[in-house]
């Protein structure tokens, strides 16, 4: 004979730290309840066996408002990318507060032209916007018509609006370019010399910042590192690969080698055909596969990674938000994840 009691409200309440209403309320719908009240209630009554815990799953999620958000990414650094677009993918299944779906669209064509058509297609199926672009006369017209119709929109990764006047979730660029100088410092001590650095394009306001970064830090801390005029490499791995072999090439005096977008990957393909690897301090971003590969190798020296998976979260918690919010906040609704150093020591097996 099988002695164990079946649990009821009250064991499901016991184990939630709830009161007995309250779960009696979320079963039964008989008051609006917090979505995140009715989430604890569900998960305690998957955890104590209760028998209708699937039908408490249902009715939280038939409750939820519904929402579509359109995610625009770039097309290049692909291992970045789909490791952002699965990370916010998962962020918006697992919120509590509504039944989210999100669409991917990824821009190929970097005219602003087709930017704007891209952004436009999204907006008229969404009822949100996360956009990763550079800044232009056409695409910010887009994005505040946009606005203006009421699809809220969030900057990602890099701003878009040179005043910083709109909701946006990624690094704080400029403490980025600031944190690889004070990398390079530390790592070339006394030794003077130039410092490569490659950006995906001087409209990418993000890009843009962590390079202003880079020379505030050097020239306050480290004046003997001269940062050299920086090459666009567009993102794009094979431009990188061959601005990086004519850099070492033309510049015996080489200390450091940075790169503030994508693209990094072009520097372990050319820095692994030298028969010899060059003294000098080599930052990339994001961690990705191959660029942990070539820290444990020796290649680089440093990933500031934007960790994609807190980035993620943050981005699907202030869309939501943004759905009930009509005026910016400047304190709310700009979000920034600290960077991630990655060495060859820290970033496990």
């Amino acid at each position: 004979m099988n002695n164990k009691k079946r649990p009821t409200i009250a064991t499901v309440a016991a184990h939630a730290g709830l009161s007995v209403a309250t779960v009696d309320r979320v079963l039964n719908a008989r008051a609006p309840v917090n979505p995140e009240t009715a989430e604890q209630v569900f998960q305690a009554a998957e955890a104590v066996g209760y028998f209708a815990a699937r039908l408490i799953g249902q009715r939280i999620r038939e409750r939820r408002p519904t929402c579509r958000f359109g995610i625009l990414l770039l097309a290049t650094a692909q291992a970045f990318y789909a490791s952002l677009a699965h990370a916010i993918s998962a962020a918006a299944e697992q919120h509590a507060g509504a039944n989210l779906t999100c669409q991917f669209d990824y821009i190929v064509d970097r005219t602003p032209a087709a930017i704007v058509a891209q952004i436009e297609q999204l907006a008229v199926q969404c009822d949100g916007l996360a956009v990763v672009s550079f800044a232009h006369p056409l695409i910010n017209a887009c994005l505040k018509q946009i606005r203006e119709a009421g699809v809220p929109v969030v900057a990602l990764l890099s701003d878009i609006h040179e005043q910083a006047e709109e909701p946006y979730v990624g690094q704080d660029n400029h403490v980025v370019g600031r944190t690889m100088g004070w990398l390079l410092a530390r790592t070339c001590g006394a030794r003077k010399g130039s410092v490569g650095i490659l950006l995906g394009g001087h409209r990418f306001l993000g890009h843009q910042a962590r390079v202003e970064g880079l020379h505030s830090y050097l020239a306050e801390h480290a004046p003997g590192l001269k940062p050299l005029e920086p090459l666009i490499n567009l993102d794009n791995c094979d431009i990188t690969e061959e601005a990086t072999l004519d850099l070492l090439s033309r510049h015996s005096d080489l200390r450091g080698l940075c790169v503030v977008g994508g693209g990094g990957d072009g520097i372990i393909s050319a820095l692994a055909q030298l028969p010899k690897r060059p003294a000098l301090c080599c930052i990339l971003q994001e961690s990705t596969e191959l660029s942990r590969h070539a820290l444990r190798q020796g290649l680089i020296d440093v990933v500031m990674d934007s960790q994609p998976g807190q980035t993620a979260i943050a981005l699907v918690q202030l869309m939501v938000q943004l759905q009930s919010t009509e005026a910016f906040d400047p304190v709310q609704q700009r979000v920034y994840i600290p960077p991630q150093i990655v060495t060859s020591e820290n970033m496990g097996s």
